[in-house]
């Protein structure tokens, strides 16, 4: 349990270095994240604690590749370890389906791997609408792949 919150510490310090000049606002709530993750001591807590998963939800708003490829990774720690709200679930598939019709391939396989990982948590759909756009994130992902291959294969 130590080497996650410890991994996800580290996380925030990347996230936290890479935000810096740019955008502000994602430096400070990183750092933020960082003193109250330290106050908490199990997964469980994260997921009561609405600071840590925003975070990384906010890092993949600004729509920078290195930012998204930081959030989405740590969306899949949290998620792996049973560290998010279910009720955090569609405001995670919302993000995955922005990132999933971004053309940058390191984003789509991240955004694909967030799915499988969702897909087998206890995270579940509250109904079938939710479900439907997992699939269609896992459809708008492949089509963005078949389509960035398409462009470059006609340079």
């Amino acid at each position: 349990m130590a080497a996650f919150m410890t991994a996800l510490e580290s996380d925030l310090r990347a996230l936290s270095a890479e935000a810096r000049r740019r955008y502000p606002a994602v430096k400070d709530a990183a750092e933020h994240a960082i003193l109250k993750l330290r106050s908490l001591a199990s997964p469980s807590e994260i997921a009561h604690n609405e600071d840590i998963f925003r975070i990384f939800v906010m890092a993949c708003e600004v729509k920078n590749v290195k930012l998204s490829v930081i959030g989405l990774s740590c969306l899949q720690k949290l998620v792996s370890h049973d560290a998010i709200a279910p009720s955090a679930l569609t405001e995670i598939l919302s993000t995955l389906k922005e990132h999933g019709e971004m053309v940058d391939e390191s984003i789509q396989l991240k955004t694909l791997q967030t799915i499988l990982i969702i897909f087998q948590s206890r995270l579940q759909p509250d109904n079938e609408v939710t479900l439907n756009s997992r699939f269609l994130m896992i459809l708008l992902c492949s089509f963005a792949k078949a389509r960035s291959k398409g462009v470059q294969g006609m340079s």
